[in-house]
């Protein structure tokens, strides 16, 4: 998932609108932000797909610098056609391109190699719109298209509209960013209040405290979901998505989803709840006024605002209303780039559609504080993979001559002699790593 589960939910509403009868798709698993020299991997692809599809997010950060020099340096060796889908900026919208901006350089370098094999570049919205203009890439190279994940269950999204007021012990789902310094009291005081509700992480951090129980964070504002000792996670009220249906489906069950996530609020309007963002910054902002969605700033929202009353405010009619016209924008974007899709009449995409209802797919995670058997099932399983994960260890030490003893030491096995064994160049750098391995875990 790229460290974050809302990378699953557009990637796979770009799979299946390109999921024609007569198209395969190949993921890469991420393969091409993460190698180093893309020589081997490029022939690769040239050699055996007929185009380079790369769903994006908000790439155009600091923070992804060095992957999107890794896919620059992967796509200048392409001879395919190469469509970049919903890519979007975080930066302040005010910082020019002269220098001052640390990723100016790369930004350009990627947008002129995808240029040179596209007919334009798929963006989430108008603020990247803006940041790309002002790098010399204007509208007559630039489409807004927003997110596809939009249409990830088809081509009419419809969300119900609130009915009735959200009490106390209303089922209410939360997404949180937990950086977002606003969220905190707004966190812990619907914690407080909200019986029923449960918070929806989304970074494998989270998932790794859920599972482990290891804080994400050293807990210096107690406030904030991040640590074991919070209520959510001793109340069990907290729900990680491992799959977009499964998430979609869970929130299904729920009355209202309100936070901060753009994509965990993308998944509340799927299942057809009604959803409330908290727009801060421009990448969430940019995509709540393209399609729509309700949405506040949550710097501009008063102090002690309350679910109850975001949930009034959720009306969807504006965002269905656009909807048509979004989809038209997404789908004139990939034919275009020479894309078919799965919105053409003749062209559902049917398998696709069946393979996700048959797939077999673990449920949302709860914490390690589950109750009952949902919680021994929970405690069962992280014990197995640790037992699994020991023999899979001891089974390759032995192989090498080596074993683990009684105090967690790797050492040399004795030789029926009693001399220890030799071993070779590659077996003694296991011993290396393996060592270093099981000395950072105490």
């Amino acid at each position: 998932m790229a460290e974050n589960a809302g990378n699953l939910l557009f990637s796979q509403s770009v799979y299946r609108s390109l999921a024609t009868p007569e198209t395969e798709i190949t993921p890469d698993g991420y393969q091409s932000h993460r190698r180093g020299d893309a020589a081997d991997y490029a022939a690769h692809i040239n050699a055996e797909y007929d185009a380079f599809v790369i769903p994006l997010a908000n790439a155009f950060r600091p923070g992804f610098q060095k992957f999107l020099q890794r896919l620059t340096a992967l796509v200048s060796k392409l001879t395919i056609p190469v469509v970049v889908v919903g890519v979007g900026s975080q930066h302040k919208l005010d910082v020019a391109a002269d220098g001052a901006d640390p990723i100016a350089v790369d930004v350009t370098a990627f947008m002129k190699a995808v240029l040179e094999r596209s007919s334009s570049v798929g963006v989430r919205g108008e603020y990247t719109a803006e940041y790309l203009a002002a790098l010399g890439f204007d509208d007559s190279v630039v489409d807004i298209i927003g997110c596809p994940s939009i249409f990830m269950n088809g081509p009419r999204p419809e969300v119900a509209r609130p009915s009735g007021v959200l009490e106390t012990d209303s089922a209410v789902a939360m997404n949180v960013s937990p950086y977002v310094r606003a969220m905190k009291p707004i966190v812990a005081r619907h914690s407080r209040k909200y019986t029923d509700l449960v918070y929806v992480p989304q970074n494998h951090k989270d998932l790794a405290m859920m599972v482990w129980g290891l804080n994400r964070t050293n807990p210096k504002d107690l406030r904030n979901p991040t640590h074991t000792g919070h209520e959510l996670y001793r109340r069990d009220q907290m729900r990680f998505p491992l799959d977009p249906r499964t998430w979609v489906d869970f929130l299904r069950e729920r009355e209202f989803v309100l936070g901060t996530r753009i994509h965990g609020s993308i998944a509340g309007v799927l299942a057809g709840t009604p959803t409330y963002l908290l727009a801060h910054d421009s990448r969430t902002l940019e995509l709540a006024e393209y399609h729509r969605l309700p949405h506040a700033k949550i710097s501009k929202l008063p102090k002690g605002i309350d679910a109850a009353e975001l949930y009034e405010r959720a009306d969807f009619g504006e965002f269905e209303g656009r909807t048509p016209e979004v989809l038209a924008r997404y789908t004139a974007f990939l034919e275009k780039n020479g894309l078919k899709h799965t919105f053409a009449p003749g062209s559902e995409p049917l398998e696709f559609d069946r393979k996700v209802a048959e797939a077999k797919l673990p449920g949302m995670v709860p914490t390690l504080f589950a109750d009952g058997d949902t919680g021994k099932q929970a405690v069962m399983e992280r014990i197995r993979d640790l037992h699994e994960r020991q023999a899979r260890i001891e089974s390759t030490l032995s192989a090498n001559g080596m074993i683990l003893d009684d105090t967690g030491t790797v050492r040399y096995a004795k030789t029926g002699a009693g001399a220890k064994g030799l071993l070779s160049d590659s077996s003694r750098r296991m011993r290396r790593i393996v060592s270093t391995a099981f000395g950072r875990s105490k």
